[in-house]
């Protein structure tokens, strides 16, 4: 994430270059490196843009060569959700790549606007922008893209809560 400070962006300290998700390694269906069953997305700062590029497999297809929405669904979930961690750690100065943060955010409301079929045979682009941080509250809108079809939309609400032990 770069931060705009007086009219300049400034780069995160915290900001390595790898994907967040191969910075704290979890077990998450939709996100975890640690999941060799899951969706394994990865998502990265560019700019005040987060932007995960995934390539659907053929076991994700609903209708024939198509993307399973709720598939959809989760990629969206899983990269607002890193979008709000991200955002939280960087504001309590916590870096994800010396361990877990003494705090959680889970998913409070997702809403999908699905637009166009996306082809199970293309990529998928999501892109992610935090419109609003207030306390403990993230609210993230995003776009799916294949190329210039923009495949569906989304706004996510993500709230801070205490780490489970």
């Amino acid at each position: 994430m770069v931060a705009i400070e007086q009219g300049h962006a400034v780069p995160d300290p915290f900001d390595d270059g790898r994907a967040l998700q191969d910075r704290l390694p979890v077990h998450c269906f939709g996100c975890g490196t640690l999941n060799a069953n899951g969706l394994q997305i990865k998502s990265r700062w560019e700019g005040e843009l987060f932007v995960c590029v995934w390539q659907p497999r053929p076991e994700h297809i609903g209708f024939p060569g198509v993307v399973y929405g709720g598939t959809i669904a989760s990629v969206i979930d899983c990269h607002a959700v890193w979008a709000a961690l991200s955002a939280h750690c960087r504001h309590a100065g916590h870096d994800l790549s010396s361990g877990s943060p003494n705090f959680g955010v889970v998913t409070a409301r997702l809403l999908v606007n699905y637009l166009e079929p996306a082809s199970v045979a293309h990529m998928l682009e999501v892109r992610a922008r935090i419109v609003e941080q207030r306390g403990r509250k993230s609210t993230i809108v995003c776009s799916v893209r294949q190329g210039s079809t923009e495949c569906a939309t989304a706004e996510v609400i993500v709230v801070r809560v205490q780490a489970r032990g």
